[in-house]
């Protein structure tokens, strides 16, 4: 199936009857599907694969093998006459990516000087690698111009011709694949741009509807170009919209203070956590203070966590409290920390973990760690008291 493709010749086309002239087990719960023409587009060019189904059996993926184009299903097929239908929504989807990547690149080298050197169709975006930098005004420029040349509507077509006229004429193009010597399938949008393709495209700019770009980033001594187009652009829009009403509620306030109101927030946030950290080195010191006084070794407290439960360890420690000490913090579960001469740690360690259920770690006379039941902590402290 080597030259043109049906859905290169008509990407509208997004169901049939056709015939399926092999099936072949593959992988696990996969098989391999050759249709006497090409309905589903392979992935290639930086444009992902065809969805759809054949024969009422998924098609997962379509790729190029052996010059034949094979589709990967979830069953087999019968052999024979059946009906296909690529997933419509997808395909357009794509198409609209695609075009809206052909008007991005030549926009942004006739105006910009910008050659696109990789181009990229995402799930969620897209993206076009440039050979340079674009500044936040020039890709706001290119959005403006794109965007412009949508509402003018010129024609997007595509056709075929031989090795001879392609010299002969002006396509923007990185060059033919080194050996190939066959038809070359040129995209054109009207009085704009003319460019080597094999994916699928729209026929009109309009229906693209509207390009957003997001920004660019340093990759390779260039720059990546990441945007959307169509239905994309108008779901993220939709989803913006949605944020910020959202957003407007949370926060009590317009769009134009919400950065204003976040960092607000933020500031308060550290403050608070400046604040709590004094506290709780307070408590830590208060605690461990009185179990020095009182001369005990066992601790729990419910809202504690190992940075409360060390402070606690270290100003016992200070205050010349017991050698050994069992503190544990949480409900149910929760974290526990373990004071005592290596050896005797040594030695308890196992009963100790089998009492609190738990897994933990440590040196120098300390081991901490998780448990998932804390009511054995009885039985913890005894066992590291005999020890």
């Amino acid at each position: 199936m080597d030259g043109i493709l049906l859905c290169q010749e008509d990407a509208y086309r997004w169901s049939d009857t056709v015939e399926v002239v092999a099936c072949e087990a593959a992988a696990p719960g996969r098989w391999q599907v050759e249709l006497d023409r090409a309905l589903f587009y392979p992935e290639g060019g930086g444009q992902p694969a065809d969805h759809g189904v054949v024969a009422g059996t998924e098609v997962v993926d379509v790729g190029k093998r052996g010059g034949r184009v094979w589709l990967t299903t979830t069953a087999a097929v019968p052999l024979g006459t059946v009906d296909a239908t690529v997933d419509g929504t997808r395909r357009f989807d794509h198409m609209q990516q695609h075009t809206a990547q052909h008007l991005i690149t030549a926009i942004a080298q006739d105006r910009f000087g910008r050659a696109t050197t990789s181009f990229h169709l995402g799930q969620e975006t897209s993206s076009i690698d440039l050979d340079g930098a674009l500044t936040a005004a020039q890709v706001q420029d290119l959005e403006d111009a794109v965007n412009q040349e949508i509402r003018s509507d010129r024609a997007v077509e595509a056709r075929v011709v031989d090795q001879d006229a392609y010299a002969a004429l002006d396509v923007r193009s990185r060059g033919l694949p080194a050996g190939y010597d066959g038809p070359v399938r040129l995209v054109g949008i009207a009085g704009l741009d003319l460019n080597t393709c094999g994916g699928t495209h729209v026929r009109r700019l309009g229906e693209l509807q509207l390009v957003h770009l997001m920004g660019t980033e340093k990759v390779r001594g260039g720059s990546r170009l990441s945007y959307v187009a169509g239905g994309r652009a108008l779901r993220r829009m939709g989803a913006s919209t949605l944020r910020t009403s959202q957003l407007n509620k949370a926060l009590k306030c317009g769009p134009t203070e919400h950065v204003a109101a976040v960092q607000r927030l933020l500031d308060d946030a550290k403050a608070s956590s400046r604040a709590q950290r004094g506290l709780i080195s307070e408590l830590a010191a208060l605690l461990g203070q009185r179990l020095a006084a009182e001369g005990q070794g066992m601790l729990h407290r419910p809202e504690a966590d190992l940075a409360l439960l060390r402070g606690i360890a270290d100003a016992c420690e200070r205050a010349g409290g017991p050698q050994r000490l069992l503190l544990t913090g949480g409900e149910a579960g929760g974290v526990f920390l373990v004071v005592a001469p290596d050896a005797v740690l040594k030695q308890a360690t196992p009963a100790v973990l089998a009492a609190l259920h738990g897994r933990g770690g440590g040196r120098g006379g300390r081991m901490q760690g998780k448990s998932t039941d804390l009511s054995g902590r009885l039985d913890a402290w005894a066992a590291l008291r005999k020890a």
